[in-house]
């Protein structure tokens, strides 16, 4: 899996991979703060989530957002 979206809200992921579903990927949501047994934050408070996608769907995944990011309003 690799990461196509770095996010910092989990609306934000869910919009990205449910778009990315629309176009027949197979996206999944990975909030990092799941990643760690320590209490403490070890991405220095920082909590990304993550949208990946199958390495074989990263090129085609990365060329769709970015025609979506290009896309006017």
């Amino acid at each position: 899996m690799k990461t196509v979206a770095r996010c910092s809200t989990h609306f934000q992921a869910d919009v990205i991979k449910g778009n990315l579903e629309n176009e027949g990927f197979h996206p999944v949501v990975f909030d990092n703060s799941m990643n760690s047994f320590l209490p403490v934050n070890t991405t220095n408070g920082k909590n990304l989530i993550d949208v990946r996608v199958p390495d074989q769907e990263y090129e085609a995944a990365l060329a769709y957002l970015d025609t979506k990011k290009n896309q006017p309003d």
